[in-house]
């Protein structure tokens, strides 16, 4: 409850700061609902749980109402919200103020229920159905952007809904994709009675249970009493088989933070709307959906990738320790004949190299493969046209692929070193530097290539006279850029086999030399801002 209330005041104060500065109240108002709603559908509020832990299921409100029906009120009350912002005013703030309050005393009254015994009730064809939408969806956006196309594109879209829909519903898209089926579920009050007749038939087959435990060297579990009042975290095997789970309301993932913090923002802007209604913007509505839109990205990733500061914190001592191994550097033992320093700088000097090959090559394939990939000058004919789509699918399929991918397939197929290196950075750019080419040819100035044509120049001597005179400053300059780049992924490709500093730094980590390994960080450090500044002189003389 505490916590709850912590994200409450976290909401509400980041909307007293927004209005202390004269912030638009609306926009908060409206991310604030709109974030609700995605909140309310989408992120987990509780969380119950099995006997093992991938039977633990996190519903969100929506998945609750069964359980609580007041959640439904949630929803209801922030689309009031949005219809009372598009008004604007004063009564932009009574929407904001009701909708907070409404979601924080309706969410606080379920945080503050006891534990209970929950029946599983997972929702068939709900995801393979929102699967369907977005992709008919997608298609629909692409469509509205192409009026020339609209119609085809929308019926495309529509088609290929339908089908990824029926596809995944069939036995072939459960086989890929198992956890699509009855993926949403539902979490239903187990009903009088149904608590203790779980407990008696536990308890009646218990002997046989402690009979086989007793087998293997375990000891005897006890009768129990009552479900909701298990100690140990998880229910018995018997009843979470039978579709029961524990669900524990005082039990707040991600999302049950996200709708207090939600909250708290409505509450603040509600009331500092209420006493200046003109604390708005003509683009409020926009502004909050993107608002809304970001966060909703942006929480799920946090806790996905478990970001928490407490585990820094607790690691603090390891990087103490590493640092007072690491300083100061191993430059040479001369009796044991290493020399690290002497190593590391031979070791830079390759990865420079690496880099410079790979984008040498990258270089010598991108340019003329750019001018294909050039929409004004493949515009008139349809043949260029076709070859104008083939080499953006291709440019995007391998920039989609990354070098350290290439890197592991070329180590395994040519071996260690830097070969390796060298293939997987030039493929990769040939198709970042294609299209950085490609998109400088498309916006090269048309007088001079009109007065090319006007005296009756042919397309060799347009291309030679009008726009590479214009090009080749940016093709020099994207060039030394894609060197700084492949100079950093060179370092990494070491990691992985494909020589270089990278090598070196990798074998003295591995060796737990690292005083050795500090003098490669450092190295590349030097070499990182030399390249840097070196290239930057260039450009600036080239563009």
């Amino acid at each position: 409850m505490i916590t709850a209330l912590v994200y409450v005041f976290i909401g509400f104060a980041a909307a007293a700061l927004s209005g202390l500065a004269k912030g638009s109240m609306r926009r908060l108002i409206v991310a604030g609902a709109l974030g609700i709603l995605i909140a309310w559908a989408a992120f987990p509020f509780s969380r119950a749980v099995g006997f093992l832990s991938r039977e633990q299921i996190d519903p969100t409100q929506f998945g609750l109402t069964t359980a609580f029906p007041l959640f439904w009120l949630v929803p209801l009350i922030s689309v009031a919200a949005l219809g009372l912002a598009h008004r604007g005013g004063a009564l932009s703030g009574l929407g904001g103020l009701a909708a907070g309050l409404v979601t924080l005393l309706v969410s606080l009254a379920w945080v503050a229920k006891g534990a209970q015994v929950a029946r599983v009730e997972p929702q068939i064809g709900w995801m393979e159905a929102l699967a369907g939408t977005l992709l008919a969806a997608l298609f629909v956006i692409i469509g509205n952007n192409l009026p020339r196309y609209r119609v085809p594109l929308i019926g495309a879209g529509i088609l290929l809904g339908l089908f990824s829909f029926g596809w995944l519903k069939s036995e072939k898209g459960h086989t890929y994709f198992p956890s699509v089926q009855g993926y949403y579920k539902f979490l239903a009050p187990a009903g009088q009675g149904v608590e203790q007749e779980l407990v008696d038939q536990y308890n009646a087959g218990l002997e046989a249970l402690n009979a086989q435990r007793k087998e293997i060297d375990l000891p005897p579990l006890k009768p129990i009493a009552s479900i909701t009042g298990i100690q140990s975290g998880r229910i018995p095997r018997e009843v979470a088989e039978q579709g029961y789970r524990l669900l524990t309301p005082s039990a707040m993932p991600y999302g049950s933070l996200v709708i207090f913090a939600f909250a708290g923002l409505l509450l603040g802007a509600g009331l500092f709307q209420l006493r200046r209604p003109a604390l708005q913007q003509d683009d409020d509505l926009r502004a909050g959906l993107i608002l809304a839109s970001v966060i909703a990205v942006l929480v799920p990733a946090f806790d996905a990738t478990e970001f928490m500061l407490q585990k820094l914190a607790k690691g603090w001592p390891f990087l103490v320790d590493f640092w007072h191994r690491a300083w100061p550097p191993n430059l040479a033992q001369p009796i044991d004949k290493i020399f690290p320093l002497q190593t590391a700088f031979s070791e830079i000097m390759l990865t420079v190299e690496i880099a410079l090959v790979g984008t040498f090559l990258a270089a010598i394939f991108a340019l003329p493969t750019s001018f294909l990939a050039a929409r004004n000058l493949t515009l008139r004919n349809r043949v260029l046209r076709g070859v104008f789509y083939l080499m953006r699918t291709f440019y995007n399929a391998d920039r989609g692929v990354d070098t350290l991918i290439l890197a592991l397939v070329f180590v395994a197929a040519v071996g260690l070193g830097p070969f390796a290196g060298v293939l997987a950075i030039a493929i990769h750019s040939i198709a970042d530097l294609g299209k950085l080419y490609s998109e400088a040819i498309e916006n090269v100035d048309k007088g001079p290539i009109e007065a090319l044509e006007s005296v009756g120049a042919g397309g060799a001597n347009v291309l030679r006279w009008g726009i590479l005179p214009q090009v080749l400053p940016l093709f020099v300059s994207y060039t030394l850029y894609r060197f700084e780049i492949n100079f950093r992924v060179s370092i990494v490709l070491g990691f992985v086999g494909a020589g270089g500093i990278g090598y070196f730094i990798k074998g003295a980590m591995d060796a737990g030399h690292y005083d050795q390994m500090i003098i490669g960080v450092i190295i590349v450090l030097i070499v990182v801002n030399i390249i840097d500044f070196a290239s930057s002189w260039l450009r600036s003389r080239l563009v």
